[in-house]
């Protein structure tokens, strides 16, 4: 039970640091996207149904904030969420290195099929995008992501003492 509320807890963290920081996160014009940190943490922990779900919730919310086509980041997120959630069992996730991996590979996967959808008709070049703006976000996603969840960790094991 308290496992379970420092998780939510560390998802509700995640979901307001994302809605109300995101901005302040940039690293010039690299952002990160914490709502798939949190949908790669919630499927790893609850499997496709999870994942799938809190793809929905982050996608919708994403997408009532953005300028693209309405439900693009709700669909993307629902498949990355299921998927992360149907192979989980394959990796031993709790290592901070393979938690990282899952999220590098998870950003760039979202990223190459929400682009491919975005630019099919041509506005503009989705290989500069997946180069000059996927790999440094997928980076930049990874290393704040497991950086938050040491964080979290560390400090509720202080916080038991």
């Amino acid at each position: 039970m308290i496992t379970n509320l420092k998780f939510t807890f560390f998802l509700l963290t995640l979901f307001f640091i994302h809605l109300l920081f995101y901005q302040y996160l940039a690293l010039g014009e690299v952002y990160p996207d914490l709502f798939l940190v949190l949908v790669v943490y919630c499927a790893l922990r609850g499997g496709p149904v999870g994942g799938s779900i809190s793809g929905f919730i982050c996608g919708i919310i994403q997408d009532s904030f953005s300028y693209t086509y309405f439900g693009l980041h709700a669909v993307v997120k629902i498949v990355i969420g299921f998927a992360i959630g149907k192979v989980r069992h394959s990796f031993f996730s709790n290592k901070y290195i393979v938690q990282a991996t899952i999220i590098l590979t998870s950003k760039i996967f979202h990223d190459i099929i929400f682009y491919s959808i975005y630019f099919s008709r041509g506005e503009e070049s989705f290989w500069r995008q997946i180069i000059f703006h996927t790999a440094p976000s997928a980076f930049y996603t990874c290393i704040l992501g497991v950086a938050l969840f040491i964080m979290f960790r560390f400090k509720v094991a202080i916080k038991s003492w």
